[in-house]
């Protein structure tokens, strides 16, 4: 916008370095695991990916979390 001045360095968000926490309920399929609740640690690229494959499952997403890298 005209007029507007930042300062500092801006730093480019970089999602493939994220880590996200899928926490998934209600697969009870025993050919691919045995309990109902588990999480899944995926890429931030991958998480959409996940998803779908849970849901294919027939398990439901309960919580995602987003782990920034250090």
């Amino acid at each position: 916008m005209a007029g507007m001045n930042t300062t500092g360095t801006p730093k480019k968000s970089e999602y493939n370095d994220r880590t996200v926490e899928i926490e998934v309920t209600g697969v009870c399929r025993q050919d691919v695991m045995r309990t109902g609740n588990y999480t899944v640690k995926v890429n931030h690229s991958r998480m959409v990916e996940a998803m779908q494959n849970i849901n294919s499952l027939g398990g439901k997403v309960s919580k995602v979390t987003t782990e920034p890298s250090t």
